[in-house]
């Protein structure tokens, strides 16, 4: 029977991966969102390496004599903050964690979110509603607020903020799952595999998951960059990483002290954060127009 239904699986799966990879040559918008996201990420990886100094260690001729910050110059390429530090070394570390807390959070919230939609799309009925409800529930609270309010209470640190975001934000991915499994769980293979005998939770995993993943990737890149503006926004607001770890969203906040006189801290890791999202952004279209069966049909 296994065989049977492994048989069943391979035909729709085989023939959109062969889709997909045709198709991926026509979107040049993918591959300048991955080019973005390798250079940022290679940039974060290597940047206790390639950072000209420190992030967090002060200078004296970073200051001029009035205590305004030098701007970009040999030593400091772009400029010094506020505090004497290397405005282009809390930058490529900044990086650092804004990407950490982007992927790993959007983990959290593709395993929660896509379980809790599988579940919901296979079984239906009343833990249908019981799933969609508690959904709701999580989707009606400013995500902004909720996230103070949970930060407040376990506390600023670099894992709690991380946890935040990945709890807080599987809402929208449990809703695509599910709608994406109503849909695929009525078409012929499904029904072929379960006339065979095929268990539900069989089904989900071996038969339903495989065939509902391209929405799912597509909403997990785009849900990268949403949790990099999100943990980049707790530390604008003072509740996400506390100084003086660099992070993207402190450096913007702490730019706007100097920013009539001083402002390359404010714009390199806004810039930084712009670029991030962006490419992450590109990457995530570029895959729906792909995995988009209307799309793929125009061309």
């Amino acid at each position: 029977m296994s065989t049977n239904v492994g048989a069943v699986v391979q035909a729709p799966t085989k023939a959109r991966t062969g889709k997909f990879k045709k198709s991926l040559k026509r979107y040049p918008l993918v591959y300048l969102g991955a080019l973005i996201i390798v250079i940022m990420a290679l940039l974060a990886i290597l940047a206790p390496w390639i950072s000209p100094h420190s992030p967090i260690a002060t200078f004296n001729n970073a200051l001029s004599e009035q205590g305004i910050p030098v701007g970009p110059s040999r030593e400091f390429l772009l400029g010094a903050d506020g505090n004497g530090r290397d405005v282009l070394s809390r930058v490529l570390w900044g990086g650092r964690i804004s990407l950490l807390i982007g992927l790993l959070s959007m983990i959290i919230n593709l395993v929660v979110g896509t379980v809790l939609g599988l579940i919901a799309g296979v079984f239906g009925g009343w833990v249908d509603a019981l799933v969609m409800r508690i959904t709701d529930t999580v989707l009606a609270f400013p995500f902004l607020l909720f996230a103070l309010a949970l930060v407040a209470i376990l506390g600023s640190s670099l894992w709690n903020i991380l946890l935040t975001i990945g709890i807080l934000g599987w809402g929208v991915m449990a809703r695509v799952v599910r709608g994406q499994v109503l849909q695929v769980r009525e078409l012929e293979y499904v029904q072929a595999a379960r006339a065979l005998g095929a268990t539900e939770w069989r089904i989900m995993f071996r038969i339903v998951l495989p065939n509902v993943f391209g929405p799912v990737i597509v909403l997990s890149t785009l849900q990268v960059g949403a949790n990099i503006l999100a943990a980049a926004g707790l530390s604008y607001l003072g509740m996400g990483i506390q100084p003086p770890t660099p992070d993207w969203g402190g450096m913007i906040q702490d730019g706007l002290t100097t920013y009539t006189y001083a402002p390359w801290e404010m714009y390199s890791a806004g810039i930084a954060l712009v670029i991030t999202v962006v490419g992450f952004n590109m990457l995530g279209d570029g895959l729906r127009d792909i995995l988009d069966p209307q799309s793929a049909t125009r061309q």
